[in-house]
């Protein structure tokens, strides 16, 4: 991480704008980025948001993103983390899917409100789910996020997905932050709003 941080001392914004689609404001240097519905500044001594400096995981998510190998965004099909680690991934279930799923009521009544001040759009289940929305978690990696609420025959579900090469622009470890970072965001409206 200290190499990178040092890296972003040295990068050359106007560079790195258009590869990642970042607006670069050349008056500051800086580079403005979205990521969940909020708006990072981004400076050769750091990562802001809302005038202070980003949380540790949100910073590291970023870092990975702006030097990341990647270059266009390729949606379909969609990709759970198993399809990147190609193995059972329990802590992805429990930290991120388990936490929203005790919340599926509340989010499927909600979503109108909600997905604005997260950058997600409605869309239709591919699994015939209640409710399914796509998240522009960054400019090139999106996730998919579907909901069945409880019936009489089966419990709540969510599952996330993420798009096709979100892996060219985000490490394995990273995909599993800005999903927590995700889920982190989506409870917190949840309680606000």
């Amino acid at each position: 991480m200290e190499t990178v941080v040092k890296a972003l001392e040295h990068a050359s914004f106007s560079e790195i704008a258009e590869r990642i689609s970042a607006l670069y404001d050349d008056e500051e240097d800086a580079l403005l980025l979205g990521m969940l519905g909020q708006d990072y500044v981004i400076r050769h001594g750091g990562i802001f948001l809302h005038g202070q400096k980003a949380p540790e995981n949100q910073v590291s998510v970023i870092l990975d993103y702006l030097f990341s190998s990647g270059t266009a965004l390729t949606l379909l099909p969609w990709r759970s983390i198993y399809d990147f680690t190609g193995r059972p991934a329990p802590d992805f279930r429990r930290n991120v899917e388990l936490p929203i799923t005790q919340y599926a009521p509340e989010i499927v009544t909600r979503a109108q409100a909600l997905m604005p001040m997260f950058d997600a759009t409605s869309t239709r289940s591919l699994i015939n789910s209640e409710m399914a929305f796509t998240v522009r978690a960054l400019p090139k990696v999106f996730l998919r996020v579907e909901i069945s609420q409880e019936t009489q025959d089966f419990p709540a579900e969510v599952w996330i997905l993420f798009s096709n090469n979100a892996n060219e622009f985000l490490a394995i470890s990273n995909l599993q932050a800005l999903a927590e970072i995700f889920k982190d965001r989506l409870l917190s409206l949840l309680r606000i709003y």
